[in-house]
């Protein structure tokens, strides 16, 4: 699998969103999305067991590879994201489960999921690697909910 295939998103976790969004915004010359809450936003970890983020977050109208500001309040399920860095590089997949089990095969940990593994791990699943950066699949199928996100205007 060519992991890199399909990037289409850098995604940033920050302390505050509207300082990173204007920080980034004036040094890389990008507008942004209106900002989305999930709060709570349902996943899995590792170990199967469910657990609430809770995020705000927002990406640049500009592309083809978009900037991703994701501000995870402390105490939630993105603190594991956090503590393996900052940042993450997103990727479109046909099939989240089947790209997934070909990454953990070669040696990848499932971080996050969107849904219990026993279910393909929904249409996201974020995975690491020693001596790599995370990986967030996300299913080609929400590609129409998220074109239509990065077209609106605040």
């Amino acid at each position: 699998m060519e992991i890199l295939a399909g990037i289409f998103h850098h995604g940033v976790i920050v302390d505050d969103l509207e300082a990173a969004m204007a920080r980034f915004g004036e040094t890389m010359g990008c507008t942004w999305t209106p900002v989305r809450t999930f709060n709570p936003m349902p996943v899995w970890n590792t170990n199967g067991e469910q657990l609430e983020a809770k995020l705000r977050v927002v990406y640049s109208h500009q592309g083809p590879l978009r900037m991703e500001l994701i501000e995870s309040e402390p105490g939630s399920a993105y603190d594991a994201m956090r503590a393996l860095g900052p940042s993450h590089l997103g990727v479109w997949v046909d099939s989240v489960a089947d790209s997934a089990a070909a990454m953990l095969a070669d040696g990848w940990e499932l971080v996050l999921g969107g849904a219990p593994a026993d279910q393909g791990h929904g249409a996201i699943a974020y995975l690491s690697k020693p001596g790599s950066l995370v990986i967030e699949l996300v299913a080609r199928a929400i590609t129409p909910m998220m074109e239509e996100w990065w077209a609106a205007t605040a």
